[in-house]
């Protein structure tokens, strides 16, 4: 069953989208670098739609081997890059394969489940999710974590792969619905092609108000 407790506002309370792997060992340490080469183009597509501005903040949320925090370095536009993945091999794989750039402190790659962020409300400028959010144990929960960690203004975007096409659109239709009762605004969606496959890219903000004082350090 795609879904266990869908409820008719799109609220998704104590769903998931899919199972939730954590890659482990000899195994997942090859899952991790077989999906820096399926995810290449992919990872590509969501940094460019995250319009990157020269000194922000970016949290990736499963960061898998790390590929998406490499682009962002390469971009060069970030003033620190954070990510988290759920599984210790992936983390360390990231943290090899971007090892100067955690030596040098641009990034920090931490062990974390999305449910709870080891961070402080509106820690980031942008928040990245790429090929993941099928995996969040409880969609419109960890969606508002998402938006618990960005500035009044910061921007999500989502990239879902569209492979298993009517699968696929199903999510990003369950995505789209959720978005609005975690609170996001401005929510859009775009289909690029990402060399084999489509990717649909789903980008929201966190509205600006009046809410209080956030505090823009990270822990």
């Amino acid at each position: 069953m795609l879904l266990q407790d869908e409820k008719n506002d799109g609220s998704l309370s104590g769903s998931t989208l899919g199972p939730t792997p954590r890659p482990r060992g000899r195994l997942g340490r090859a899952f991790g670098w077989m999906m820096l080469r399926i995810n290449g183009p992919m990872n590509r597509c969501a940094v460019e739609a995250l319009e990157m501005q020269q000194g922000e903040t970016v949290l990736e949320i499963g960061c898998g081997a790390g590929d998406a925090v490499a682009r962002l370095v390469r971009e060069g536009e970030a003033r620190r890059i954070f990510a988290i993945d759920h599984s210790p091999d992936m983390v360390a794989a990231a943290r090899q394969l971007n090892r100067v750039a955690v030596r040098d402190g641009l990034v920090d790659i931490r062990e974390s489940s999305v449910s709870e962020m080891p961070f402080r409300d509106g820690s980031f400028d942008a928040v990245l999710a790429v090929n993941s959010v099928q995996f969040w144990p409880h969609l419109r929960l960890d969606l508002k974590e998402a938006l618990r960690v960005l500035k009044p203004g910061g921007r999500l975007v989502v990239a879902v792969r569209m492979t298993m096409e009517w699968r696929a659109r199903r999510r990003v239709e369950i995505v789209l619905r959720a978005l609005p009762n975690a609170g996001f605004v401005e929510i859009d969606l775009a289909e690029v092609s990402a060399r084999a496959f489509k990717v649909a890219l789903i980008g929201a903000k966190r509205p600006i108000f009046a809410g209080g004082p956030y505090d823009a350090s990270v822990a």
